[in-house]
């Protein structure tokens, strides 16, 4: 356990080596009207506090409401995909998972094992499946780039995904509506929301199937249709002045959701049964916040690991996730300090009906302490922010049924993080920004303390001496925002060690896990949009934008990967972009985009090709969605949509195509 010397030792030298960045940006006069500060971007996942954009010293990207109901998207893992951050691993069959940012990603199958945070509300989602979270609960996402854990804690490296939920606003509104499209997808829904006086409420429900989709030079893809369900509520009180009490609801349910293996392995058969409640109370002031939650996650797969015909064996991981925080802001003229704790535990139990479960039952709890203060200095023209955090972890390996070799074990571990960051405002338009952080991932039950024998005969032990994966990031930017335009380049370098690596040690005849070399990646980061419709002075806002992420360097340095898949890190696209345009008046609205992924290294799993196991080039893609809406009365709303507008072949893992053009319509009426 290290020392409050150690702590401030560690900050000094970060300050020390801050590296600021001066740009000069040159920009012609615009003709529009100023927009008022109340429609300026507000955040509060970099910084736990509701503030605006600009205050910010982080690199951070947002998905806003607008965004959202202009966008093809059924899922956040849809929405997330639009977003153009990095490499997504998106199948068919209700799964988006392993979501790069920045080079590192969330992990497949553990929120444990993630080195991208995934929150909603601030807290756990519970899953790193973002296709159990439906768009229309959605009120907007805030990607927070770079390192994040002094606020979060563990797997926070490449940055925060925070999910935000609708909430109750002022007056009374609902909806109720229905689509139809390709694919005989169908989707009924209604929503009803209010704000009067102290209360505030928010409910939707939905339910939605669709049949196989076809693939661009496959034909049919069997075993891709699903069934699905959701409910959301929200339910909130305000007292006294400025109090605010909230709990809310998340429910998503799907059955009978097709598992169609890869394209070189078809399994026309299997499908999955897929489930997420979560419930969350917090209570807020101006100055203090405290929350609990807790999240029950279900994956129950028919048909095993083996391809073909038959689904009798059957997997079931259920994962419940709970934990609370308290936080409390201290404020003095402009300058603040926050501190705040945090407890969060994840239990796992795996069945399987025709044997042992693949993986131990286990439980991780997680307790951490921080503060982050920050000076405004210079009349606010300069904000300075430091932050430190001690996080203290419980890992425990359990007993579980059908394993009978298990030995139980507990294994602690602890680890100080530490950030510091800044931003300068040049002028009003122009705000220069900089981070210096550390970030980590602690190791999870099983890589610290699992001892037993597997039905296939491997002996698994984990290692006690592990350290926490750990990065180093380093980025500086500069915005420019003005009237109609924003802008914004950011660079960032970061340095990935201590990977925790798993391999066979032929000494202790066992898998086992070990820390190795990571990874260093940098790259760029640009954004742009200009509203030339209002800017011009039309009465119609036409607005093209783009979100950009450029890889200068993502070498891998472990040794044993480089000499098995080249230097190249695995699933990063050397870069990736958003490229569309927004239109709007006041009875209609519309938005075209493109995502580009490029061309990326990524292993290939088919066992009849002379590269199985190896590092192959998986080429780039563009898909074009179009989305538009029109109002023909007051309370009536007409929808269409064009999913894979110039019916390209693509897919985002290997051997799994995605649909061809698709066609949706819908209609709701609003009252």
């Amino acid at each position: 356990m290290k020392s409050l010397l150690s702590f401030l030792a560690r900050m000094a030298c970060n300050l020390s080596v801050f590296v600021s960045l001066t740009m000069i940006l040159c920009a012609t006069s615009l003709f529009a009207e100023e927009r008022s500060a109340s429609l300026e971007e507000i955040v509060v996942t970099a910084t736990k506090v509701e503030e605006p954009k600009k205050d910010v010293p982080a690199s951070v990207q947002i998905i806003t409401q607008e965004d959202i109901k202009n966008s093809t998207a059924k899922d956040a893992g849809d929405l997330i995909s639009e977003a153009s951050i990095g490499h997504v691993h998106k199948y068919p069959g209700a799964l988006t998972a392993r979501i790069e940012l920045r080079g590192l990603t969330t992990d497949l199958f553990s929120d444990l094992k993630s080195r991208v945070l995934v929150l909603i509300n601030g807290h756990r989602a519970g899953t790193v499946n973002l296709a159990k979270i439906p768009a229309e609960d959605i009120e907007r996402i805030e990607i927070v780039k770079g390192p994040a854990s002094v606020l979060y804690g563990s797997s926070a490296m490449g940055g925060v995904i925070n999910i935000i939920t609708k909430e109750g606003k002022e007056g009374f509104h609902g909806s109720v509506g229905g689509e139809i499209g390709s694919w005989k997808y169908w989707k009924g829904f209604a929503e009803l929301s209010g704000k009067k006086g102290l209360f505030d409420f928010y409910l939707t429900a939905s339910r939605s199937a669709s049949d196989d989709y076809d693939a661009k030079d496959y034909g049919k893809i069997e075993n891709t249709g699903y069934n699905d369900e959701t409910v959301s509520a929200s339910l909130g009180y305000r007292f006294f002045d400025k109090h605010h009490i909230s709990i809310g609801f998340q429910h998503w349910k799907g059955w009978d959701i097709g598992s169609p293996g890869a394209r070189y392995s078809p399994d026309p058969d299997n499908y999955s049964d897929k489930g997420r409640d979560g419930f969350d109370i917090g209570y807020k002031t101006e100055t203090f916040n405290a929350t609990y939650y807790f999240v029950k996650d279900r994956d129950e797969s028919h048909g095993g690991m083996t391809s073909g015909i038959g689904n009798s064996d059957i997997t079931l991981t259920k994962t419940d996730t709970q934990g609370s925080s308290l936080q409390k802001t201290f404020t003095l003229d402009d300058h603040r300090i926050i501190i705040g704790g945090q407890w969060d535990r994840i239990e796992v139990e795996s069945s399987r009906n025709t044997g042992a479960p693949y993986n131990p039952n286990s439980k991780y709890d997680s307790y951490g302490i921080f503060t982050e203060g920050r000076l405004s200095l210079l009349n606010k023209k300069l904000l300075l922010s430091a932050g430190v955090r001690y996080d203290y972890f419980e890992n425990n390996i359990l007993s579980t049924h059908g394993i009978t070799s298990i030995k139980p074990r507990k294994e602690n571990i602890d680890h100080v993080t530490v950030r510091c960051g800044l931003v300068y405002k040049l002028t009003k338009a122009i705000n220069l920004k900089g981070n210096i952080g550390n970030a980590f991932r602690a190791p999870a039950p099983d890589e610290l303390a699992t001892d037993y024998v597997s039905s296939w005969g491997t002996h698994y032990i984990g290692n006690p001496n592990l350290k926490p994966e750990k990065s180093t990031s380093y980025d500086a930017g500069v915005e420019y925002v003005k009237d109609l335009l924003k802008s914004g380049l950011t660079f960032f370098h970061t340095k990935f060690k201590d990977k925790i690596l798993g391999y066979y040690d032929s000494s202790l005849s066992a898998q086992t896990f070990k820390n190795v070399d990571g990874a260093t990646i940098q790259g760029i980061e640009a954004n742009l949009s200009y509203d030339v419709g209002l800017a011009s002075g039309l009465n119609i806002s036409i607005e093209p934008f783009t979100n950009i992420t450029y890889h200068t360097r993502y070498s891998s340095e472990d040794n044993l990967e480089v000499s098995k898949y080249g230097k190249t890190l695995l699933y990063t696209p050397k870069w990736t972009g958003a490229f569309g345009i927004r239109a709007g008046k006041e009875k209609w609205d519309t938005r075209l985009i493109a995502n580009y992924t490029g061309d990326e290294k990524v292993q290939d799993w088919n066992s009849k090709s002379p590269t199985y196991g190896k590092a192959i080039d998986k080429g780039d893609f563009t898909v074009v969605n179009l989305k538009g809406s029109y109002r023909p009365i007051k309370n009536l709303e007409i929808t269409a949509s064009v999913e894979n507008l110039f019916d390209r072949a693509y897919e985002y893992v290997l051997g799994y195509p995605m649909p061809r053009r698709t066609f949706v319509a819908g209609v709701k009426w609003v009252f």
